[in-house]
């Protein structure tokens, strides 16, 4: 295993770690600190593991960026100069693009609570929905169907498939 490969992997069980916490340390609806801290932290290692898959993609399609200079469009463009394509970063691309695929809605979460504020939430008490914490989408404010934890875990398994090409 090489070490981008080491390290993608990693960041991808500490967002296992967070996910794993969330579900099994908190009462339901809770919205404490450490639940909302630990939604952060999870975004933030998701998106770790997959910087840290661009940088795996940037050694194994030989693009020869250096480490702090790896994007999309500057691999795609190291790419060209080769005339060379990589379907997976077109799948990368095609997922950033799309405003209804899980990656970017996901991205643009870990965006808001990187730079703007946390993540909006309904808290469901009473009713049939009773104890639900669910995603509100910032743009729309439509709330997602899905719990929090099932949203998230969605999430997670497709990260950790997508970075399984």
């Amino acid at each position: 295993m090489t070490p981008q490969e080491e390290r993608t992997t990693q960041k991808l069980r500490f967002a296992r770690l967070h996910l794993d916490e969330l579900k099994s340390q908190l009462p339901p609806a809770s919205g404490s600190d450490f639940e909302r801290s630990h939604h952060e932290a999870f975004l933030t290692q998701l998106f770790g593991s997959y910087n840290a898959f661009l940088q795996e993609l940037n050694v194994l399609l030989g693009c020869g960026l250096k480490e702090e200079g790896v994007s999309l469009g500057k691999m795609r463009d190291a790419l060209k100069k080769k005339n060379l394509t990589s379907t997976v970063l077109r799948e990368l691309f095609d997922l950033d693009r799309d405003s209804n695929s899980w990656f970017r809605q996901a991205k643009d979460y870990r965006d808001r609570i990187m730079h703007i504020s946390g993540i909006p939430l309904a808290f469901h008490l009473g009713g049939p929905k009773d104890g639900k914490v669910a995603i509100i989408n910032p743009q729309t404010r439509v709330e997602y169907q899905d719990d929090v934890e099932d949203t998230f875990t969605s999430w997670f398994l497709s990260t950790e498939q997508l970075i399984s090409w």
